[in-house]
């Protein structure tokens, strides 16, 4: 982990962002404190959405119908 001051990060932006693309990650330094930290983004990471099973509707059935019969259901 890398530690680089915010006014140098900011300026050059750039060649940090370049870097952390090529598996480099900062800690970003403001008045002496961490404020944040650059990592890069792992594809393997499970989302927030929760998986959704999809409806399908039978050829003679709209999907106004489909919802208004669901609703009476419950």
């Amino acid at each position: 982990m890398n530690y680089v001051q915010f006014t140098k990060f900011r300026n050059h932006s750039k060649e940090y962002f370049d870097g952390v693309q090529h598996g480099n990650a900062y800690v970003v330094i403001r008045k002496g404190k961490p404020i944040a930290q650059v990592l890069p983004f792992d594809v393997n990471v499970t989302g927030w959405k929760r998986k959704i099973n999809k409806v399908g509707l039978k050829k003679d059935v709209n999907a106004l119908d489909y919802v208004l019969k669901e609703r009476n259901e419950k």
